[in-house]
């Protein structure tokens, strides 16, 4: 099967097809998960990625139809996996050495004040690169840390990146998981939809314990596609769109301001609670009073409908579904620079409440009153007239939409196995 669907996607549910040659990895796999067959049947698939022989091409890419699940209950299926992979890694000693050889480079470096920087390019959603430092703000690095998912289930990171807490408990800054092979498409796929901070994924799994050293761990951190011959990556950065805005290093011309907003539509409970939650963080971080700008878009005015509607046709076709009558509208400082700690601490605290605490859709406008005069497409084209040079430029700047509930996509994801199991069955 050359072609599939994105069930979620940009552009709303069931919106966008994928060939199997656009998929690049099996990690872009991952995040473009779940797929399914195009048709009425909707049944999930997989990608499959090429085989080479002797550096030729054996086996193109393509999708294969997964087999009907004994049940369809996400949250059930995570746990199993959970319980699988812990299984595995328990009994590999190059997974127990690579774990600890990663979080000793990594505690080298925070204790001689070095920076542990990652950088990658999502081509679909921006011309510009997102960069940070894993190590911004942290003070301890920890091994097997336990993470509470949105949907109820724990896992364990194999070693996380911690900083001083927000209120109570240490801040999850980053994280490493290294892994053994090819793992779940959805246990993976669910970690990096519900996560409010960069993971990296480490692959051991073509590596023997000779091979597994300091030097690998100093190299490993950094590895880029080019350590590869086939060009897959062995380190990945598993990074949600919510954070996008945070690490994308935009040119200044498209924002003099420097200033970025966030559309949020959820229940009218959630969106009171919001507004208490972000006023308290920007005061709790000590923004300036009014630099954090925390307000409700409420449509009982004509002019104000219009502004619901507007904020509504940014982050996509199904808002009125998660709110029609009101929603959110922060606007929040960019990081001054990458070492801007405060900008980083809020935006990873608003991340993980919108992504673990409420069921929001989340849209972005990437400068305070750009107009969204092409609806059609799913990120914000600049356009740029060079005077002096008498050329006009178009930038793709970053993604309309930033997140949608996990419960959502698990309840999607639970309906299309439901279906896919009566169509084997019944035939």
């Amino acid at each position: 099967m050359d072609e599939a669907v994105v069930v979620f996607s940009r552009k709303g549910l069931f919106q966008t097809r994928i060939t199997a040659r656009e998929v690049r990895s099996r990690e872009h796999a991952r995040k473009l998960w779940p797929l399914v067959a195009p048709g009425a049947m909707q049944q999930m698939v997989t990608w499959v990625s090429p085989s080479f022989e002797n550096g030729k091409l054996r086996r193109r890419s393509h999708f294969r139809q997964l087999p009907a699940e004994k049940t369809y209950d996400i949250k059930t299926q995570f746990e199993e996996e959970e319980t699988g992979r812990q299984r595995a890694v328990n009994e590999s000693p190059e997974h127990r050495r690579a774990k600890e050889l990663i979080a000793a480079e990594l505690a080298r470096r925070l204790v001689a004040g070095l920076v542990m920087p990652w950088a990658f390019k999502d081509a679909d959603a921006s011309d510009y690169p997102l960069e940070g430092n894993l190590l911004l703000g942290a003070d301890q690095i920890v091994t097997e840390h336990p993470l509470d998912t949105p949907f109820g289930s724990r896992f364990r990171l194999d070693i996380a990146v911690l900083g001083p807490p927000i209120q109570t408990e240490p801040m999850v800054l980053g994280g490493v998981e290294i892994e053994l092979g090819h793992a779940f498409d959805g246990r993976k796929a669910l970690i990096g939809k519900s996560l409010g901070f960069a993971l990296i994924s480490i692959d051991i799994s073509e590596m023997t314990m000779d091979d597994i050293n300091a030097q690998w761990a100093e190299r490993a951190l950094t590895a880029t596609t080019r350590n590869h011959e086939q060009g897959r990556r062995q380190t990945y950065v598993y990074l949600h769109d919510l954070l996008y805005p945070l690490y994308a290093k935009l040119p200044t011309f498209l924002d003099s301001e420097q200033r970025h907003q966030y559309l949020v539509f959820a229940d009218d409970a959630t969106l009171r609670k919001l507004v208490n939650w972000m006023n308290l963080l920007a005061k709790t971080l000590d923004y300036p009073s009014g630099s954090v700008a925390v307000a409700i878009v409420n449509g009982k005015s004509e002019q104000s409908r219009k502004m619901l509607e507007r904020a509504g046709q940014v982050v996509g076709p199904d808002w009125e579904q998660f709110n029609n009558h009101q929603c959110l509208r922060l606007t929040v400082p960019r990081p001054k620079n990458p070492a801007d700690l405060q900008a980083h601490r809020f935006h990873m605290t608003m991340a993980r409440l919108l992504l673990s605490h409420t069921d929001a859709l989340v849209g972005y406008k990437y400068c305070n009153g750009v107009d969204n005069n092409h609806p059609e497409e799913d990120v914000w084209i600049a356009h740029r007239w060079i005077a002096d040079q008498n050329i006009h430029t178009q930038h793709r700047v970053l993604p309309k939409r930033l997140a949608e509930p996990i419960n959502r996509l698990m309840k999607v994801v639970s309906d299309l196995q439901r279906g896919n199991a009566m169509v084997e069955e019944f035939g």
